[in-house]
This record gives structure tokens, sequence and C-alpha cells, in this order.
């Protein structure tokens, strides 16, 4: 007979972000062990009735007022959304103080960081939240450390992340502490996720961040095209023909568009690809530096060092899949045909310990 489920509570302010909440869930429903679900789901709400209601105006009902539940639970979730950022009750931040030293790990997604920092539990913590919303919680909560680019950070058993499907990598990254990377990067491939990222990655590539920011209509679309052309010779002829400029013209207008030399440009890209896949497959280098344009395994190395000051072997040692990962773990299951409301199915039974 296996140990009891770990309770996973999702605390839940309306009118919340249901990515937030359903990302996650989604991630801890999967895990079976001995043919049974490994997680067990709560949703707790911060304040009295039912539901709880998203953003998008769809209502969960099978849900339990925080101060009713007296179970169990293994990890706390504070789910973001406009009615995390607002104030809360003091009976909320005090049960949160007094609930937090009897939780094995207590996190938040996106904007729920607001709520875990009100409760005093971040404080002196390195912290993470939508970049969005950093500016408002450092101007609420001056003794957070935040940091404006991770994915998600752990700091303690205190876990916050980025915006809405930061939550995703966060619960993936819990699955992989309770059951291995086996089960995780399974899991991972059953949800048809692109890129396991690891927390420290940030928020948005730069690729979608100078695409942004790209005035000149000739230019936009150089980075989308770039990317999907790596292994071919990204010189200043080939870039300018792209962009349908003469390449004296283009030379002297890259500079004022992206703030770098296109040599320069070019290999940051090339070195972004790299890092995603040296974080998600067990590519040799030699591999990886011919996929993403690199002459060979040392202009890659040098590549890396001048950008990261690491080289691509240490990058993956730190933030790579382990190749040597060769224990037993749970399965995973190939498909759950629980509902979303099957899943929450026991949110409601607030006073009863896990069966």
């Amino acid at each position: 007979m296996r140990a009891r489920s770990p309770v996973i509570a999702f605390l839940v302010a309306s009118p919340f972000e249901l990515l937030d909440l359903a990302g996650p869930a989604s991630v801890f429903s999967y895990p079976l062990v001995e043919g049974k679900p490994y997680y067990s789901l709560r949703i707790l709400s911060t304040g009295a009735g039912n539901p709880v209601r998203s953003m998008g105006g769809l209502s969960i009902a099978e849900t339990c007022e925080f101060s009713e539940y007296t179970g169990p639970i293994d990890t706390l979730i504070v789910v973001g959304g406009i009615g995390s950022v607002e104030d809360q009750s003091p009976e909320l931040l005090q049960w949160l103080q007094r609930r937090s030293s009897r939780i094995r790990r207590v996190a938040s997604v996106c904007t729920g960081a607001f709520i875990l920092a009100a409760s005093g539990l971040l404080d002196d913590r390195r912290v993470v939240t939508h970049w969005r919303y950093c500016d408002l919680l450092a101007t609420r909560f001056e003794h957070l450390k935040i940091e404006r680019d991770p994915i998600f950070i752990k700091d303690g058993k205190f876990y916050t992340t980025a915006g809405v499907s930061a939550g995703i990598d966060l619960a993936l990254a819990l699955v992989e502490e309770d059951l291995g990377h086996s089960t995780a990067a399974a899991l991972a491939r059953e949800l048809v996720l692109f890129l396991r990222r690891p927390g420290t990655q940030t928020q948005y590539s730069e690729l979608l961040a100078q695409q942004e920011q790209v005035g000149d209509e000739r230019m936009r679309d150089l980075p989308s095209w770039a990317r999907s052309n790596l292994a071919r010779r990204l010189d200043v002829s080939t870039l300018a023909r792209i962009a349908a400029m003469s390449p004296r013209t283009f030379a002297r207008h890259f500079y004022s568009q992206f703030g770098a030399t296109p040599a320069k440009w070019v290999q940051s890209l090339r070195v972004e690809a790299a890092r995603q896949h040296l974080e998600a497959a067990a590519l040799p280098l030699k591999r990886i530096a011919r996929l993403t344009g690199f002459r060979d395994e040392q202009a890659l190395r040098r590549a890396f060092i001048q950008e990261l000051s690491v080289t691509p072997k240490e990058y993956r040692e730190r933030f790579g899949v382990q190749l040597a990962d060769r224990t037993s773990e749970p399965a995973v299951a190939s498909v759950q045909s629980r509902t979303a409301a099957g899943t929450f199915a026991t949110a409601v039974d607030c006073n009863v310990a896990d069966r």
C-alpha cells in the first residue's frame, strides 16, 4: 500500500487567470504510480462562497474556502490574476503565515506573488513575477529582492514565477523534484511542450524582444527569418538582400535598429538557439554547432564564453537534460481521461484528509 498522495492546493482569488490554474493543474494530474494519480488536487478560494471566477468569465464551483480547509497540504500554489493584485483580508494573510510552516513548498504563479508578499513570507527573498507587474510589486513591497528576467525562482522552499505559462514550467520542475527527470521529460512530451525551460531562462526570448522593438518595416521580419536560417551563411550581403536593401544602406541602418553589428547580432541568435538545444535535448555539441550555424564545436565554445561567460558543456551541466538519468521512476500515464471537473472532484471535501 503506497503512501498518501501529496496534496497540491491552489489558492485562488477571483477574478483569476485561467491558465495560471489550469496549466499547472494539468501537469500535476498526469503522473501515475501503481496505476493511480500520484497527486491529489484541491482548490481553495480566498473569499466566502462559490464559485471562483476567472478573468475570462469561466467559473469553477468545486472549491473550498481557505479558512474551512483542515486537510494536509504538501505544496501550496497561489494563482495569479487581477484578484491577486487587490488587497487581501487580514484573515487570509494570517492563515498563510500560520500554515506555511507546515507546508513543504509554497509557490505563486504570475501575480500570485502579490498575495505571498502581502503575507510577509517573501521578505528578503529573491522574487519574480510577470514583467509587466515588477515595478508595482517593487513599489508595494520594498523588502523583496525582485528579479525581472527569470521564468521562475526558488528561494528556500518558496517559488515564484513569471507570467501565465511559466506556471507550467514550475509545475514540471516540481514533478522533476518529486519523481525524477525521466518522468518530467516524458510528461513534457505528453503535453506536447516545445521546450522544458529552466527557471533561469529569460521571460521572453531575444528574438521576440527584437521583433517588438524594430521600427524599420524593411527589417521587422529579419529576426524570424534569420532564426529559421541559422545554418546558412548570414553575412551582410545575405541579410541586406532579405531586407531588400543595398549592403551599404543596410549596414548604415542596422545598428540603429538592433544596437549591434550584424555579426554580433547573428552570433547572439545562434547562441540563444544553441542554449535551447542544450536545455532540451541530448545532442552532441558538434551536432548543435552545425544546426545553429557555427563553423565547428570550438566556434560554438568561443561564442558561449563571449556571450554567457560559460562553456556549452558547463551550461548543459547546469540547465540541460541529465544524460545519466537511469533511475527507476514511476510511470507517467500516456493518456488521462479525467475531465477538469473530475480532477477537482474532491476539492469540496474541506475537512476530510486524503484518502
